[in-house]
């Protein structure tokens, strides 16, 4: 009889399911990964309603991409620098090449009708395609620890597009899944002062943001963010700001008021297409830099790996709630900030 297994599949509709597998074999010259964790991410929730987040995404789909495991199965032919039994981070994008003649990103672009359909991390088990990076992770800390690395490598990429240099200033708008993480990789960039900003919905949030190494936070709806910035700077303000937000066009409006002369802007919060009304005489005679930041890098992803690696990360302090997986429902309610009694800064499923 042929091993089963269990996996969340997502149906494009707002509705999910788990749903029984055959545990799979590795794909020609790929491998089987044996997830342990996985983190929830706040794309989970367009992914879920049937928005579009990644070109490519198919429906139904097991979902989930911020995952990590151990090496369960190597094909005959697998060329990847690890070994069956290695607790391994998996990048969610193939970066080298196409498979399938599609851009392959895990838990969004392979269905179920290729190689057994298990190709994300809500997942007992999992496919890797070859040329998939996956990075060696220690065994210092459990799985859940990890899951971290994904928003990380985010947050590493972004802080390098921004040019954080040893000394700066920098302000995170902010304190969700990645700006959390951009306030630890400012501060592994060497910004000697990082400002984390958010609402009062936000206070587990930007409790987090200090304990994670954030030297002050700003609630805006009690404090003025502009006046509170340029206090801590001597009224010179940032010289990097990162607006990290979701849907909030006025933060955006706020960055360049918070952003020091010459110095730099990186928008990496999506706003669903809502116009923010940008006074672009601000860039001009301010001589500002406005760059865009848009998921991770491989180069990235291998830095984020290595700081959790070296014990650099604060993972206590950003873990939030852990769940099992036949425990999803519960988990999507507080990724969803839906919970009746409780909130979680993240909240990540646990396979095995």
């Amino acid at each position: 009889m042929t091993a089963k297994c269990r996996a969340v599949v997502f149906n494009g509709d707002g509705t999910y399911e788990m749903r029984m597998f055959d545990k799979p074999t590795p794909p020609p010259g790929g491998a089987v990964v044996r997830i342990e964790a996985v983190g929830m991410c706040s794309t989970d929730l367009e992914q879920l309603a049937g928005h579009e987040t990644t070109p490519g995404q198919v429906f139904p789909v097991v979902a989930g991409h911020e995952m990590l495991g151990r090496v369960e199965a190597l094909a005959d032919d697998a060329r990847f620098p690890v070994a069956i039994g290695d607790r391994v981070a998996i990048d969610c994008v193939l970066r080298s090449s196409l498979y399938h003649e599609k851009l392959l990103v895990y838990g969004y672009t392979m269905g179920l009708d290729v190689h057994g359909g298990l190709w994300g991390g809500y997942a007992e088990y999992m496919c890797i395609a070859p040329g998939t990076n996956l990075m060696k992770l220690t065994e210092s800390l459990p799985a859940e620890h990890f899951t971290v690395f994904e928003p990380l490598a985010n947050a590493v990429n972004w802080v390098d597009v921004a040019g954080v240099r040893e000394g700066d200033t920098v302000v995170v708008q902010g304190p969700g899944h990645n700006g959390l993480m951009c306030v630890v990789a400012a501060r592994a960039a060497g910004a000697s002062c990082v400002i984390a900003t958010g609402t009062s919905a936000d206070s587990l949030r930007l409790d987090a943001a200090r304990k994670a190494g954030a030297h002050h936070i700003i609630n805006v709806d009690r404090e003025n963010a502009v006046e509170r910035v340029k206090e801590i700077t001597n009224g010179w303000g940032a010289r990097v700001v990162m607006d990290i937000t979701a849907m909030s066009t006025v933060a955006v409006q706020q960055a360049f008021e918070l952003v020091m002369f010459g110095g730099t802007v990186l928008l990496a919060g999506l706003k669903k297409g809502a116009p923010s009304q940008i006074v672009t005489d601000k860039i001009v005679l301010n001589a500002l830099t406005v760059r865009g930041g848009l998921g991770s890098t491989e180069p990235s992803m291998q830095t984020a790996v290595r700081l959790l690696n070296e014990g650099r990360v604060p993972t206590e302090a950003l873990l939030g709630e852990v769940l099992p997986l036949d425990r999803f429902d519960e988990a999507m309610m507080l990724h969803k900030r839906m919970h009746p009694n409780r909130e979680a800064i993240r909240v990540t499923v646990k396979c095995c």
